[in-house]
């Protein structure tokens, strides 16, 4: 499954985005479900996740790699987890530029989710998916803004 899409941090220059986009503690207080998420390693991080899609619910635990780092302008994820739920698996692209005195954020990816998870459908996994970012941007602006 493919997800694409763009953020615009208003008034945010592309310095504040990036420490804000690849620090694990600042991620965690904005990632919807975020119990947990530890570094382990350079750009290696250890998270616990619950979250829902449909009827199915419950926690992922995983990892997430930031790799072809680029500073301020963008770099690489790889996500893998599993749990009750099923398991997800992904990678992504996380592209950072300056736009008149902000930062515009553009991602893309495959994610690919078997097991219970899998059973709602693609449609209701893209749409879960597009919520989590959505909510996820939007408490990272705040905070950025604040």
């Amino acid at each position: 499954m493919r997800i694409e899409g763009q953020f615009l941090f208003d008034a945010i220059p592309p310095q504040a985005a990036w420490n804000f986009l690849t620090g694990p503690d600042l991620i965690a207080q904005c990632l919807p479900g975020c119990e947990k998420l530890i570094k382990t390693g350079d750009d290696t991080y250890e998270m616990t996740l619950k979250i829902g899609v449909g009827a199915i619910r419950g926690t992922f635990t995983g990892s997430i790699r930031l790799h072809d780092l680029n500073p301020i302008s963008g770099y690489r994820m790889s996500v893998t987890g599993s749990g009750a739920p099923g398991f997800v698996k992904g990678e992504g692209l996380i592209q950072l530029g300056p736009e008149a005195g902000s930062t515009q954020v553009t991602y893309s990816g495959d994610v690919s989710a078997g097991g219970p998870i899998a059973s709602v459908g693609q449609r209701m996994i893209s749409g879960a998916a597009r919520m989590v970012i959505d909510q996820f941007f939007k408490c990272a602006a705040e905070k950025l803004a604040g």
